[in-house]
């Protein structure tokens, strides 16, 4: 009779694959999670995150990793690479018949956006369109995540995209090429920029936490600064958990301006289970050997973050030739660099004019004076 009790080579093995199977459904062994259990494992359902303890890393173990967003962009240590293309955007004018929805999730507004609308010129591949959404400080806290030279701006604006290639963003998200992340800066101007009363207008009506409501498509172009060709672009994260290092990240050079009074309803008008919801952003990252380009002139002054009303001045001085662009702080360098090789021609000539001079002399030899004898009158 055969031992009941006696485990064969087959049941051992067929236990084994069990163990194993349930190491990997809980996520032990998990070396390329599924991107939705991934954030039930690590996120929201299990441990919740707060933009007040910002020590993600414990539950989202890439939120500790070397190429972290956002940063601080000192246009200083910028590389100039003029042949990043400028940025050429498909799609983005909406129909009124297209239905966008906007959300308050909890850690901001979000309106969604078709994946018709696209880039379609500025990488080596297509990204389709996911949503945009906002970060912004309080009452007494500026609100952009990323910083130039140190200066953070009043609010700061994403538009997402994933790689067309990959079908979906949450699939786009884990590849290392996946994501491409538009950012604008806000200052905070004289009158409301009315291009953003679609959005602002509809903040009361989803309060709450959980809360969205529909609008009508519009031309989502109109939200974007003037020079789409002038900007920063490092490799970096999501600024969120859990935070995956896939995100190709283009900041624009030109901020966008909005009304104190539009920032005061981001700052004011959301709610999340904690209270308001306000100061939702993350602080800047270490750089950690990264190169962050910029796309225009290696001036410095030429570098520094300014005003949409500016902008259009800057667009006059600029000159396009085979796609390159010179701004005003190439012409200039160009006048003074010219001046200055004039000033150079002419005192050479001068010195060689001088010494052919020297030279004519000494072959003469001296100078000699003739007087005349004086005479004695008898």
């Amino acid at each position: 009779m055969l031992n009941q009790n006696r485990r064969t080579p087959y049941t051992m093995h067929r236990l084994l694959f069990l163990v194993l199977a349930q190491l990997l459904t809980t996520g032990t062994c998990d070396t390329n999670p599924d991107p939705e259990h991934k954030e039930k494992h690590e996120g929201n359902m299990i441990d919740p995150w707060t933009y007040e303890d910002q020590d993600w890393s414990e539950s989202f173990e890439f939120c500790n990793g070397n190429s972290q967003s956002p940063i601080n962009i000192d246009t200083g240590e910028t590389k100039l690479n003029k042949k990043l293309p400028s940025i050429i955007l498909e799609g983005y004018n909406l129909s009124e018949t297209e239905q966008l929805d906007l959300s308050n999730n909890g850690h901001t507004v979000q309106l969604s956006l078709p994946d018709s609308m696209s880039i379609s010129h500025g990488f080596t591949q297509k990204y389709l369109a996911a949503q945009l959404h906002f970060h912004w400080g309080s009452e007494t806290t500026s609100g952009s995540e990323h910083t130039v030279d140190g200066i953070q701006y009043a609010a700061e604006m994403h538009i997402v995209h994933f790689a067309a290639k990959y079908g979906h963003l949450n699939k786009a998200r884990l590849k290392a090429d996946g994501i491409a992340v538009l950012g604008v800066l806000f200052q905070v101007g004289a009158e409301d920029n009315k291009n953003y009363d679609h959005i602002f207008d509809k903040l009361q009506d989803i309060a709450e936490e959980g809360t969205n409501v529909h609008i009508p498509g519009f031309d989502i172009n109109m939200l974007l600064p003037n020079q789409l060709y002038r900007f920063f672009r490092y490799n970096g994260s999501f600024t969120t958990p859990p935070c995956f290092q896939t995100v190709t990240w283009t900041v624009f050079n030109e901020t966008v301006p909005i009304s104190q009074a539009q920032l005061d309803k981001l700052e004011t008008s959301l709610k999340t289970g904690h209270g308001m919801l306000d100061s939702n952003f993350r602080h800047v990252q270490p750089l950690n050997r990264r190169i962050v380009f910029a796309s225009f002139s290696s001036l410095t002054s030429s570098r520094r973050i300014v005003p949409m009303e500016d902008s259009v001045k800057l667009d006059e001085d600029d000159k396009s030739v085979d796609g390159n662009h010179f701004t005003l702080g190439d012409t200039l360098a160009v006048i003074f660099g010219t001046l200055f090789g004039c000033t150079v021609l002419a005192f050479v000539i001068y010195l060689l004019k001088q010494r052919k001079r020297q030279r004519s002399n000494t072959e003469r030899g001296p100078k000699v004076i003739y007087k005349p004898a004086a005479t004695m009158e008898a």
